[in-house]
């Protein structure tokens, strides 16, 4: 399998020493400074990372590169010339590359289709098909795969294989800077070990490539400086040698620890029998035996790197996953969560990091998205299937005043809500429905501060009453502020269990990223 990638970046004009100069580089949000002054040079012929917490400025400072934001000041200069990037295109002209942990590619259409999309060859007025498969297959080739049919349809690949095949289009376009953010997040260590090899490759030609990762770990052996952005702020640049694992947690910690949340002393309660018991649960090969319990009135937070099988964990004991093995009990007894229909059954509630995917109906009422679960409670008759709605707009008020949900709100489509209201709605659903288990799935992404706090008390109030609640999250405050106790999952496995109290930030995230005891890797 050949691995060197030749003739793939433009050529660096002579003289030049940097591919990308970040200079004083600000971007202001109204009512937010997201970047300050941020420098950031990339050298030709290098891997740099770019490392910071969720909220420090990474996506900013990208999305100012590849053309989406515009920074209020500051200069750009790729290979030695001061850039204007003032769209997408013009990102795209200046030789910027960009693979987002969202993927972009198109379902419907086959993988050479996406990979010439935007450039497509062209014989007469028809697309010329037999170019377009060369081109893809020549693109997966410099990528070293060869088990990926070019004519194949996008929708039937699995998700590490749609990650290579848009790394794949990335490298098609000839980019003088690549961006790839949390490339390994849903790949396997051995696709992983096939990119690290294609961008050392990479490394020996004229491209500079800028890698976001939280995997500490891949920085140590894979890049040749790091930049750590900290509240919008450059606070180190570390070169190949300075770089450790301490030193990187240190830098992207800073002093203190900013828990948003924490649970009061008193609305802890002693956590009763167990409810919720998980056995040898695997999903494939991205959760392997993973057992636990979660007992009445307590909060099991679970946490990881983006990839570490906690997401996938969640979705099975909704019965959201194929390939799943093992066994669920409920109150002492087994129970099947193989299909969400079972696992609402079982009195399992979830709540999905992908609210308007997974969650809402957007044109539905606010009190009909409430009450969707629990439709055959308010059936006519099963063979009139008609709905009470005066029964269904009654006890939908009812469930939402628990979760805060202001009356005004009921009858409006939820998707003129907020994300924190649709979250609460999303709640109630659950509340209605009489789930004993919650699973929540990154339950704060994309909503505001103060609707945090709101979710954050409706947490705690569920386990108040008994319930028992699964908080799965990439948020470590969030997780350390409401967790009874922490599990720390690491390439699909259990890795680390802590109980409340003996968890800290730091020592989290050394776990996250397979630290021993005494903070060396594993």
């Amino acid at each position: 399998m050949a691995m060197l990638i030749e003739n793939i970046a433009q050529p660096l004009p002579e003289g030049a020493v940097n591919m990308l100069e970040m200079r004083r580089v600000t971007k202001r949000f109204p009512g937010t400074l997201a970047l300050s002054d941020v420098d950031l040079t990339v050298r030709r012929s290098e891997i740099h990372a770019l490392v910071g917490q969720n909220g420090a400025g990474k996506s900013t400072l990208v999305k100012i590169l590849a053309g989406d934001y515009r920074a209020t000041s500051g200069t750009i200069t790729i290979a030695g010339t001061l850039a204007d990037i003032g769209s997408t295109r013009d990102a795209r002209e200046l030789g910027i590359g960009i693979v987002y942990q969202d993927l972009s590619l198109l379902p419907n259409l086959t993988v050479a289709e996406n990979i010439s999309l935007g450039r497509e060859p062209m014989r007469g007025v028809g697309l010329d098909r037999t170019e377009t498969d060369r081109r893809a297959t020549e693109a997966l080739a410099r990528m070293g795969i060869d088990h990926i049919d070019a004519r194949t349809k996008v929708r039937s690949l699995a998700l590490p294989e749609r990650q290579m095949v848009e790394i794949a289009k990335a490298l098609s376009l000839a980019p003088r800077i690549l961006i790839l953010d949390e490339p390994t997040a849903a790949l396997t260590q051995d696709e992983a070990g096939r990119l690290f090899a294609v961008l050392r490759s990479l490394r020996r030609q004229d491209i500079g490539i800028i890698y976001i990762t939280h995997r500490f770990k891949e920085i140590l052996s894979l890049c040749d400086r790091a930049t750590v952005l900290r509240s919008g702020c450059v606070v180190g640049v570390f070169e190949a040698g300075e770089i450790t694992l301490d030193g990187l947690v240190e830098a992207t910690l800073g002093r203190r620890s900013d828990v948003v949340f924490q649970r009061t002393t008193e609305s802890v309660q002693t956590a009763g029998s167990p409810l919720l018991e998980v056995k040898n649960l695997s999903v494939g090969t991205r959760v392997c035996g993973v057992t636990f319990a979660v007992r009445q009135g307590e909060i099991v937070g679970i946490c990881g790197l983006l990839g570490a099988g906690q997401s996938e964990l969640g979705h099975a004991l909704f019965g959201d996953r194929e390939e799943v093995t093992g066994s669920v009990e409920l109150h002492g007894r087994p129970v099947s969560v193989r299909t969400p229909h079972r696992a609402r059954g079982a009195g399992v509630g979830f709540l999905s990091d992908s609210r308007r995917e997974e969650g809402v109906f957007p044109d539905m009422t606010t009190e009909e998205n409430i009450g969707v679960a629990s439709l055959g409670r308010f059936v006519l008759a099963k063979i009139a299937p008609l709905i009470r709605k005066r029964l269904l707009r009654r006890e939908a008020a009812q469930v939402a005043t628990k979760t805060n949900i202001a009356p005004s709100a009921l009858g409006r489509p939820i998707r003129l809500l907020s994300g924190g209201n649709q979250q609460k709605a999303l709640l109630s659903r659950w509340l209605m429905r009489g789930a004993e288990v919650f699973v929540f799935l990154e339950p704060t992404l994309g909503v505001d501060v103060g609707a945090k706090i709101e979710v954050y008390r409706q947490l705690e109030g569920l386990a108040a009453v008994g319930k028992g609640v699964i908080l799965i999250s990439t948020d470590v405050p969030e997780i350390l502020g409401l967790s009874d106790r922490i599990l720390v999952m690491e390439h699909g496995r259990i890795a680390r269990m802590f109980e409340r109290g003996d968890a800290s930030e730091e020592k989290l995230i050394l776990a996250m990223q397979g630290a021993g005891v005494n903070g060396t890797p594993n």
